[in-house]
């Protein structure tokens, strides 16, 4: 009996080596996809959806998360750069271009009857090696250094911002993102979290960009009464309606008479006044509200010279809470308020691009602030609000263990002259497949030779002649791509990244090809065209489906649906 008698007829069986040339072919194109992404001269692409949104993006893991693709190895690849993103927020191409070199080594060694153990077994040894010299050769630094968290986010935004080539550009969101982490950092207890910085976007030039040491709020003031500009704020957060409620269900007050309904619009008066007299007293000049403030109120207030900003989101009144030193106030008590109030040098509202908006800064060590960022697109805009992410990501990589490594295929170059010189210690099969190991984690320099316009093949022989007497200890060269002189030499400590990077995107790229090495059967269960729903709602398909037909169930119980619904 053949295993095709004892599977059904609608599921199909792949075994062996044509599984494994599927599953590196298909890890081959990903790697194509992504590859010409890599480095700050790799180029941008554009995916437009079923409903014709476009995303302009050099990023790896953005356009790979865009993308739908139905084979499983694929999607393993694509998993697998999300979760560098998820983790440290760079290296998502990286990873994809070392995992997908593996796998085109590994196939070439499959070719020649190497076992898929002794592959697997040699990726290993050489991700063990990997990190062994990544251990020695990094340098510590100061978790409390922010010229390193300028130098790691510049290389960040630079390999991901669009139109990098522009340094001015590239250089004022690096600077905003640097002095936002900055203010932060410091004011946390050298905590960073990356949801204490605020990120709002708005149609304009990038040189416009900003960074406010508060809160802005996308509203406007509720009334025109109001002042428009207030220094030396006394700010009131509030999560209380300030008016006339509205309540959950219909409700109807019954009037009889005129009398009655002036006693209640007078009792309503009495309630808000009274209300509005407790922020007097407390001292507030400005309240900024989750909820509503109606026209009586905000009357009230504006005679009061108090500016108020009603229907404020959740977020940004915890945002305000973070920046001000406020506290959210639920019960209009005047003898709480006081203790209450946050503190802002100013608030006004200010015409950014169309709209009008609420800055709220120049608060004492906020512990949020906002960054204002401007590009004359919406694709822009998104671009950079993903590059901005990924750098504060980094930096927190960074923070949880300081130390680096030299970017620019450097520490990849090394890396792989190391393991030429290690490979030799072996005897067996192994030797060959750490070579191989090594020829895929050198297409790292590669390509970001390749995107820069050198020629691939002069620069591998550069890299391999002026690493050939390399040492691996405190005193080691490295050798990478300088990307603006088009030239091999030594690299500078400009150009850095934290080794944390290196470590996941080396562990992430080993484990994905060894998976993939690892599989030999995939049974695929065919999708059949006739599914469909009978009266009493079963679901089902089978062959035949799309005739009239009937089942035992078709007799049971009340009848929910027509005789069929086909789709």
């Amino acid at each position: 009996m053949s295993h095709q008698e004892i599977l059904d007829k609608d599921t199909e069986r792949t075994a062996g080596g044509q599984v494994r040339h599927y599953n590196l072919l298909a890890a081959k194109m990903i790697k194509d996809l992504v590859q010409n992404f890599f480095g700050p001269l790799g180029k941008e692409k554009i995916y437009i959806d079923i409903i014709g949104e476009s995303t302009l993006t050099k990023d790896g893991a953005t356009f790979l998360r865009k993308i739908d693709v139905g084979h499983p190895a694929a999607k393993v690849l694509i998993d697998a750069s999300n979760t560098v993103d998820n983790e440290v927020g760079d290296g998502t191409t990286s990873v994809v271009i070392i995992a997908g070199s593996l796998l085109e080594k590994a196939e070439d060694l499959l070719k020649k009857k190497f076992a898929p153990t002794t592959i697997i077994n040699g990726f290993d040894i050489g991700l063990r090696l990997s990190l062994e010299l990544l251990h020695s050769v990094s340098i510590k630094e100061s978790s409390k250094d922010i010229k390193i968290m300028e130098k790691i986010a510049k290389l960040c935004l630079g390999t991901k911002i669009i139109s990098s080539y522009n340094p001015h550009e590239t250089s004022k969101v690096v600077e905003i993102t640097a002095n936002a982490i900055k203010t932060i950092y410091n004011n946390n207890n050298d905590i960073l979290e990356i949801d204490d910085i605020k990120i709002e976007e708005k149609i304009g030039n990038t040189s416009d960009s900003q960074l406010i040491n508060g809160i802005l709020i996308d509203k406007t003031i509720d009334n025109g009464a109001m002042p428009k500009f207030i220094e030396n704020a006394n700010i009131l957060l509030l999560d209380e309606e300030l008016g006339l409620k509205r309540t959950r269900a219909d409700a109807e007050i019954s009037v009889n008479s005129p009398n009655q309904m002036q006693l209640f619009i007078n009792k309503e008066n009495e309630k808000t006044k009274s209300k509005i007299q407790n922020i007097i007293n407390c001292g507030a000049n400005v309240v900024i509200s989750r909820k509503g403030i109606d026209s009586r109120a905000q009357n009230y207030l504006s005679k009061s010279g108090i500016m108020s900003i009603k229907r404020v989101k959740e977020n940004d009144l915890h945002w305000l809470e973070k920046a001000t030193g406020g506290k959210i106030t639920k019960e209009l008590s005047s003898y709480e308020l006081k203790e209450n109030l946050g503190y802002a040098g100013k608030v006004y509202e200010k015409m950014v691009g169309d709209d009008k908006m609420v800055f709220v800064e120049g608060c004492k060590s906020p512990k949020s602030v906002t960054i204002l960022l401007r590009a004359n697109s919406k694709m822009i805009l998104d671009e950079y609000h993903r590059a901005v992410l990924s750098a504060i990501k980094l930096i927190k990589s960074f923070i949880s263990k300081p130390s680096i490594v030299i970017g620019g295929g450097a520490c990849e170059a090394l890396i792989a002259q190391y393991l030429r010189k290690k490979a030799l210690e072996f005897s067996g099969r192994e030797q060959i497949v750490l070579l191989k190991f090594s020829e895929a984690i050198e297409e790292i320099p590669l390509t970001i030779a390749k995107n820069s316009g050198m020629n691939v093949i002069d620069s591998l022989i550069q890299l391999k002649t002026k690493l050939s007497n390399s040492t691996f200890d405190e005193n080691v060269k490295w050798v990478g791509i300088n990307i603006l002189n088009k030239n091999i030499e030594e690299l500078s400590s400009e150009i850095i990244e934290p080794s944390i990077l290196k470590e996941q995107v080396l562990n992430t790229a080993v484990e994905v090809s060894s998976l993939l090495i690892n599989i030999d059967d995939v049974l695929i269960k065919k999708p059949l065209m006739n599914t469909h729903t009978h009266e009493d709602g079963t679901e089902h398909a089978h062959e035949g489906g799309e005739k009239k037909h009937d089942h035992y169930f078709d007799k049971l119980g009340k009848q929910q649906r027509p005789s069929h619904h086909y789709y």
